[in-house]
């Protein structure tokens, strides 16, 4: 009975009781996010698209670096490749984190924090004694820093945007392809001029960039528009009846109100100075559990409820299985087979190349209406899984060539869809959360795929048997999403009888 008080001693005051005109106005009205859809827009699909390609482009050519730590500290190929596991697995596995933490601090905060800590990583790194301690500054710092620039950067170019969401999208992701394209010969002349430690000490500078780039995600602010005004006078009448019947009970009504429309604007003045005055009081158990399962909402565990979901996650697990065996272990395959390493490096900036053509091309593709986009991203697993099992069979210089040139395409595709899938599967507010979650299941899985691919070397000594393996692990990937439009349209369905 703590509000009743406030409450009945306002309604003694005709003042208090009778809104004014100011306060009728302002409650026909809400505020929300409208997407500009160019604009600014395009200003930050241009800083994103060089955000990864710095990120990105030092990730994917760490096939250059872990073989020049194999020659420095002179440690098997398996221990080396647990280096790039760690940290792609850190970067993918941190994706729920750098979720939560954009729902509550924003794009922007996130990326040039990441930028920070990944650029400590480089530098650390510079500087290691043992392989060991790279597995913490290389694997775990830059690893997570990457997590944290990668996935605001993807989800956040998506809210400027509209009717031009997937062509966006894929242009800012064609900057892991350029980066690649980019960053494997850079690499490998800052090897070659300066050792090791001196091409993670300008990495580490370079990264940096991250942040300036990172700057450049403004929010969007809200947008002034009529609200509808039966939907107004219900949801004033129940808080307000609530309010006066249950007092206590106000705070959770306002709690679970601002909750389920995304934080808009309060209905009027006469509600929020009731919710300031009831919770001024003290901070029982029951409000505390209230709490603690708003900050748990940030990361929308509820998405494993659904079906659809949990066979995209599935798919996600396998399909990173072999994801990265090429970008990892194709330079040194190549090399294996007599081809000069300057040669062998190009295959990666081929990759870089046709993945970044393939991402735009995708991402215009999925924007139009007659385009199943799950249809694109089954096609894509399938290549790709397909390439990657007859990779040894490409045995001279301009066949492992083509094999780059095919695989770029092919996993660009999959790449480009699988945000718009999501959105299209789950509905668009889902999407950040969904996909940051699928990055988890593809952390989990890279933690073990990389380093079973060079154990697999270390055995057979080569890396024939690492590809089978890859490529069979996407190509089952392929498979698991063939019946998910069935299964999504079931579940739909499920839902609205329900």
């Amino acid at each position: 009975m703590a509000c009743a008080a406030p409450i009945s001693s306002r309604d003694t005051d005709s003042k208090d009781v009778t809104p004014t005109t100011k306060d009728e106005d302002e409650s026909n009205y809400e505020y929300i996010v409208v997407p500009p859809d160019g604009g600014y827009g395009w200003i930050v699909t241009a800083a994103s698209l060089w955000c990864l390609l710095i990120s990105d482009g030092i990730l994917f050519s760490f096939g250059l670096i872990l073989s020049d730590l194999k020659q420095v500290f002179h440690v098997p190929v398996a221990q080396v490749a647990w280096i790039f596991s760690i940290v792609n697995g850190s970067s993918l596995i941190s994706g729920p984190v750098a979720s939560a933490l954009s729902n509550r601090f924003g794009f922007r905060t996130v990326v040039i924090t990441g930028s920070l800590i990944g650029s400590v990583g480089l530098l650390s790194s510079s500087f290691a004694q043992s392989i060991d301690s790279l597995f913490f500054t290389l694997g775990v710092l830059f690893g997570v820093a990457d997590g944290l620039v990668f996935t605001p950067i993807v989800v956040g170019v998506g809210f400027y945007f509209d009717k031009r969401r997937a062509l966006a999208t894929g242009i800012a992701l064609c900057g892991s392809g350029a980066g690649t394209f980019v960053f494997a010969p850079v690499i490998y002349l800052l090897l070659e001029t300066y050792t090791i430690s001196g091409a993670l000490l300008i990495l580490s500078g370079i990264y940096l960039n991250c942040a300036v780039l990172g700057s450049l995600l403004v929010p969007l602010k809200p947008q002034r528009r009529r609200r509808l005004q039966e939907a107004v006078k219900l949801l004033v009448d129940e808080v307000v009846t609530q309010s006066v019947d249950t007092p206590q009970s106000f705070s959770e009504a306002k709690v679970i109100h601002q909750n389920e429309l995304k934080a808009q604007e309060r209905l009027d003045d006469r509600i929020g100075k009731l919710e300031r005055q009831c919770t001024s009081h003290r901070v029982d158990q029951k409000s505390m559990k209230k709490r603690l399962g708003n900050v748990l909402k940030l990361f929308k565990f509820s998405l494993f409820r659904s079906q659809t979901f949990v066979v995209v996650c599935v798919s996600s697990f396998f399909q990173s299985i072999g994801w990265f065996v090429p970008s990892v272990y194709l330079t040194a395959h190549a090399t294996k087979m007599g081809i000069p390493k300057i040669e062998a490096s190009f295959l990666l900036s081929v990759i870089g190349m046709s993945n970044m053509i393939g991402r735009i091309f995708n991402g215009w593709l999925a924007d139009q209406p007659w385009v199943n986009v799950l249809f694109m991203n089954n096609v894509g697993l399938s290549v790709a899984g397909v390439l990657i099992i007859m990779c040894p069979l490409f045995t001279s210089y301009e066949l492992l060539v083509m094999f780059a040139a095919i695989f770029g395409l092919a996993s660009s595709c999959t790449t480009v869809i699988r945000p718009i899938l999501l959105g299209k599967l789950l509905g668009f507010e889902n999407v950040s959360n969904g996909y940051s979650f699928m990055l988890m299941f593809y952390g989990v899985a890279t933690l073990s795929g990389i380093p079973i691919a060079g154990l697999l070397h270390d055995i057979f000594g080569d890396y024939h048997v690492a590809f089978y393996l890859a490529g069979s692990s996407i190509l089952l990937s392929a498979f698991i999403c063939y019946p998910l439009g069935t299964i999504n349209r079931w579940e739909k369905r499920m839902n609205s009888s329900s």
